[in-house]
């Protein structure tokens, strides 16, 4: 795990563990009012962010989803993915708050115990996702990925940053970078020998630089003697341009862009790697 990269069992546990440890601390003693508080997730609340980790982590141990069917013409399901997404988020949205997280306590120590089973040899093995089969290492990262992206809005809504420093941030990182290369190879479309250095600055930074070869954008830890563009700045701002959140949008303008403006300015304009 020395890139940040998760590549191990015991390393996708700890992840799990400090996620949901972290999660239930920011939200267990939450009122009503401060579980509908708005977050950078659109049309999502804080306790929305709860009752998403909840659905999918109960598909994940085989519990069953509820039958359930969202209203149409919501503005913010732009896809397929996203309406799986709101089923079982919008099922709970009647749920009493404390019954909510009693749900969570539950779901969250029966996946912990499930992945307390798990070795390093199970992690290439196929499993089931939520949308077909998929290496266990994958659906893993993805998961550490997506659970500590939702613990960062449900910070920002609550006004309490903080979780840069961990295991699943460092992997976070890594997976904001390796989707931000690919993304921007095929909006920007750079000549071959084109690179961005990242200078992710305080706690949870690193240097990564995404090398373009006419076909891809690499993320990696080997930095060009000369990058094309430079762009500094720290984990929270990376994560809320990478996750497209709504909450903060003054981010962009706290990027410092060194080199070639133009590449750095164009790639800030959509450095998204969610759906």
């Amino acid at each position: 795990m020395e890139t940040g990269n998760i590549t191990t069992a015991d390393g996708f546990k700890a992840a799990y563990t400090e996620v949901f440890t972290d999660v239930y601390a920011l939200t267990a003693d939450l009122d009503d009012r401060q579980a509908l508080a708005m977050t950078g997730c659109p049309g999502w609340t804080v306790r929305d962010h709860v009752a998403h980790i909840v659905d999918l982590e109960s598909i994940l141990v085989g519990r069953q989803r509820p039958n359930h069917s969202i209203p149409g013409g919501l503005p913010y399901i732009r896809n397929e993915p996203g309406e799986f997404m709101e089923i079982g988020v919008d099922a709970r949205r009647g749920m009493p708050y404390h019954e909510l997280i009693a749900e969570y306590r539950d779901v969250s120590r029966e996946r912990l115990a499930r992945l307390d089973d798990l070795d390093d040899s199970q992690l290439d093995a196929m499993g089931q996702g939520f949308f077909g089969p998929s290496k266990v290492r994958s659906l893993l990262a993805i998961r550490v990925f997506d659970l500590w992206a939702h613990e960062q809005d449900l910070r920002r809504a609550l006004g309490r940053p903080g979780g840069f420093g961990g295991i699943p941030a460092a992997h976070s990182r890594e997976r904001m970078m390796m989707g931000a290369g690919n993304n921007l190879q095929g909006r920007l479309a750079p000549p071959a020998g084109t690179s961005l250095l990242f200078e992710i600055t305080g706690t949870g930074g690193a240097r990564r630089a995404i090398v373009f070869d006419g076909e891809r954008g690499r993320s990696g830890m080997d930095v060009p003697e000369i990058p094309t563009a430079t762009l500094r700045l720290d984990l929270n701002t990376l994560t809320v341009l990478a996750c497209g959140r709504s909450d903060d949008p003054l981010a962009s303008s706290r990027v410092v862009v060194e080199g070639v403006q133009n590449l750095g300015r164009r790639a800030l304009e959509d450095l998204s790697v969610t759906p």
